[in-house]
């Protein structure tokens, strides 16, 4: 979904519906949530298999110690400039599933 086509449907709702919590539901994981905010990437954010699920910057991979061809082989999780939700007990649930 496009932000545009969100807004579009957002401005659509009466002033009694924007008072309602967003949530959010993985049908994947079982699991559901109230949406704590939504995030804007100033950097491309990428995954590197961290526990607890982190997203780094070129930058944080770098002061780890990561060359330029380990990171330029990494998928982009995150591109730069995009919105994007978190999960703000995503630690908790990954631990009932590895548990």
């Amino acid at each position: 979904m496009k932000l545009k086509e969100l807004k579009s449907w957002l401005d659509q709702l009466s002033d009694q519906e924007l008072e309602k919590e967003l949530l959010y539901n993985s049908m994947d994981y079982g699991i559901s949530g109230n949406v704590a905010e939504i995030n804007r990437s100033d950097d491309n954010l990428y995954y590197v298999g961290d526990e607890p699920v982190l997203l780094h910057t070129r930058h944080d991979l770098e002061k780890r110690g990561f060359t330029d061809k380990q990171i330029n082989e990494l998928d982009v999780e995150i591109p730069k400039g995009c919105y994007y939700i978190e999960l703000s007990n995503e630690y908790s649930i990954l631990q009932r599933f590895v548990s």
